[in-house]
């Protein structure tokens, strides 16, 4: 699939980006872009510790109102008597 860029200054970045690493445009295209996607990536130690810390702020909801953590989760059978689908996913 082809990329065609029509903006004058990002075209001259990337010219300029490739001329400087020697690499080809689509390399320079593909090396920025993964390089900004790599910077979204949350990293392993920021996954647990926004993790532990959903934990801890659930166990403190929990306590504040007085409610028992359930020992299981509903299958999504259960769910849906609830709601009342039928096997087809309409309303009985």
């Amino acid at each position: 699939m082809a990329l065609n860029i029509k903006d004058p200054e990002t075209e001259k970045a990337v010219r300029q980006l490739a001329r400087r690493r020697g690499l080809s445009l689509t390399e320079a295209v593909r090396m920025a872009v993964r390089s900004e996607l790599d910077k979204d990536e949350l990293s392993e130690a920021e996954k647990a510790r926004r993790i532990a810390a959903a934990h801890a702020w659930m166990k403190e909801f929990y306590k504040k109102y007085g409610i028992k953590p359930v020992e299981r989760s509903m299958t999504k059978e259960e769910m849906d008597d609830i709601v009342g689908y039928d096997e087809n996913g309409m309303w009985g």
